[in-house]
């Protein structure tokens, strides 16, 4: 598993984002922040073009997030039609929103740490191992304690595919 590239996201001037390196995120601490979140907002594309933003219950394994839930659901139908995701969570005061493509997919060898994480936040465990995952692009991050985080945490992380 690499770990993804880490650069300053695009902004606005007015946002006052600092453009070095310092201040920036490291990608360990994104990671268990990401694995520490108790809900998950995803959005897909609708049949129509819209969206559609839903809360669910997952697990950050290495550098996927997974999800599981019935096929007929409103999202996973919009998967079907559009592989596209949009994810979002606040977690141990970070704000971390990332967008990739989803696969159904076993965890396989990330299975046990996965269900351990689920575990660790649900009074529930996945049992079989099929899962909805998200294989990340981008996922930018921020603390937004005060301004000045505001201006010297934020970090886009890339990932190569």
């Amino acid at each position: 598993m690499r770990d993804p590239i880490a650069e300053r996201p695009l902004a606005p001037k007015a946002y006052g984002y600092s453009t070095k390196r310092k201040g920036m995120l490291p990608w360990g601490l994104v990671r268990e922040a990401l694995a520490d979140a108790n809900l998950y907002w995803i959005a897909t594309k609708r049949p129509d073009g819209g969206p559609h933003l839903h809360p669910i219950w997952g697990g950050w394994v290495g550098n996927h997030l997974y999800f599981e839930g019935g096929d007929t659901t409103k999202w996973a139908r919009n998967l079907a039609g559009d592989k596209r995701v949009s994810f979002g969570v606040e977690s141990q005061g970070l704000h971390i929103s990332g967008r990739g493509i989803v696969e159904i997919s076993a965890a396989g060898d990330d299975f046990n740490a996965l269900a351990a994480n689920y575990a660790g936040k649900y009074s529930y465990q996945p049992e079989t191992d099929q899962f909805y995952r998200v294989n990340p692009a981008v996922i930018i991050a921020l603390a937004m304690t005060s301004l000045e985080q505001f201006a010297v945490t934020p970090t886009r992380f890339r990932f190569e595919a």
